[in-house]
């Protein structure tokens, strides 16, 4: 197993995955988020750029703003307007997401890295969506970047941890996350260092049969009638973006879509769906499957959740390393089913 207080070569070689400087492994992705909060102080101001339905968000809100007094202010957009707008005098942090679910948006890393920079806060993006195949916000000189390690998974099966990978030139962060580690305890004891050294080697491998499956399950979902809309992760103003450039050559494993017809037939379909996830196979083709309107927001009245984008008929895909032909074709009968 790690070591609790040193600094190991797995550690060393997840943080070259995320070009950082140093990793640090927690016991959980959720433990990983709430040693990232403690870096500021009590009461302290921070702006977010999250999805609503995520693990973060629910920290936020539902912990730290009543045990911390954390104050957020959450923005839909990353324009330095936007940002810039959010801050306050008591500003500490500004994290936000590479991918934005429901809907897969993609902020401005640059301009936020920047301005995080100029108004001398702590910058944080949570990577777990778009894994570092796709993007390395360090690279776009943020401090740190926060996952959950079933992110890597890309096809295999392995225990739950998170991480923070902190960038060059942050000693003292990184010390306070060696410290809050240990101190909070949160340590990835079921994480065996030749495992972690094995994962980080084959990912890259991995995560292009991972997106190979996207893709193809993109394209049947793009040229079928009973899918209304698609949504695969974008840039905002990409046009403008600077970091689109040799970034978009590869995918990301996550998908989202709009299913015709009411939410009776979008919960039938989704049933049929997790019943084929569980085929019997070894691997997976679908890591996770997600119907926010059902499995998150049950208990919220429908015009609340249509105004926060949370419409009956959408889904949310992410991709594994299984079959996806097989999924396809179990898709076809599926829509054939329910029509």
């Amino acid at each position: 197993m790690l070591e609790k207080d040193n600094l190991t070569e797995a550690n060393n070689r997840l943080a070259q995955l995320e070009q950082g400087e140093v990793a640090h492994l927690f016991s959980s992705y959720r433990s990983a988020i709430a040693s990232v909060l403690e870096l500021v102080e009590h009461n302290s101001h921070i702006v977010a750029y999250v999805d609503k339905s995520g693990v973060a968000y629910h920290i936020f809100e539902n912990v730290r703003r009543r045990t911390a007094g954390l104050r957020f202010s959450y923005i839909d957009e990353t324009n330095p307007k936007t940002i810039l707008n959010a801050f306050s005098e008591d500003t500490g942090l500004i994290w936000i997401e590479s991918i934005k679910a429901p809907y897969l948006q993609m902020p401005d890393l640059e301009a936020v890295a920047c301005i995080a920079k100029e108004k001398a806060v702590i910058s944080i993006c949570d990577n777990t969506l778009a894994t570092p195949y796709l993007l390395q916000p360090l690279k776009f000189d943020f401090d740190i970047v926060v996952s959950d390690g079933q992110s890597l998974s890309a096809g295999f099966n392995i225990p739950e941890f998170g991480y923070a990978a902190v960038g060059k030139d942050r000693e003292f962060l990184s010390e306070k996350l060696k410290f809050l580690k240990n101190i909070l305890g949160s340590h990835a004891n079921d994480v065996g260092e030749d495992f972690l050294k094995n994962i980080v080697e084959t990912f890259d491998s991995r995560m292009e049969i991972v997106c190979a499956n996207m893709s193809e399950l993109a394209r049947f979902l793009k040229l079928n009638s009973n899918v209304k809309d698609i949504y695969l992760p974008t840039f905002e103003k990409c046009e403008e973006a600077k970091l689109v450039k040799g970034t978009l050559e590869r995918n990301a494993s996550a998908l989202s879509f709009r299913l015709l017809g009411d939410l009776e037939r979008a919960l039938a379909f989704k049933q049929k769906l997790l019943s084929l996830n569980n085929s019997g196979e070894e691997l997976s083709p679908l890591r996770k499957i997600l119907h926010p309107a059902s499995d998150l927001y049950a208990n919220v009245p429908k015009e609340v959740r249509n105004g926060m984008g949370i419409t009956d008929d959408l889904f949310q895909l992410v991709v594994g390393g299984g079959n996806v032909k097989n999924l396809i074709d179990g898709l076809k009968q599926e829509f054939i089913e329910i029509a």
